[in-house]
């Protein structure tokens, strides 16, 4: 099953939340949760958990994917926001197989 997403989480270690868009439609509705940026990266800076948890859920309602990989990754600190009871439900993860081809699947 092939999941459509128009935009990844590409870092959410310390402050700074970083939105990959991949679908120029989404930016309006990415920029009115408070994300900024003109390029195809979007950015928001969190002063805490409580927020970023917000931001995530935020994201994850609209169909934005976390990214996975190693040491922090954005999947990785959703999880860990979830074990602290910040957030809950599942969420969209991405791997990139290759620099043209991703997989997404529905991190339960």
């Amino acid at each position: 099953m092939l999941i459509p997403i128009s935009a990844y989480v590409q870092q959410a270690d310390g402050n700074t939340v970083q939105v990959v868009v991949l679908d120029a439609d989404a930016r309006a509705a990415l920029q009115a949760l408070g994300l900024a940026g003109q390029a195809a990266t979007l950015c928001a800076e969190m002063d805490d958990d409580i927020g970023k948890a917000r931001l995530f859920a935020a994201l994850r309602d609209r169909g934005v994917a976390f990214l996975a990989g190693r040491e922090w990754s954005p999947a990785e600190v959703f999880a860990w926001l979830r074990d602290r009871g910040l957030l809950e439900g599942p969420y969209l993860r991405i791997a990139w197989n290759d620099p043209q081809q991703y997989a997404v699947c529905i991190d339960p």
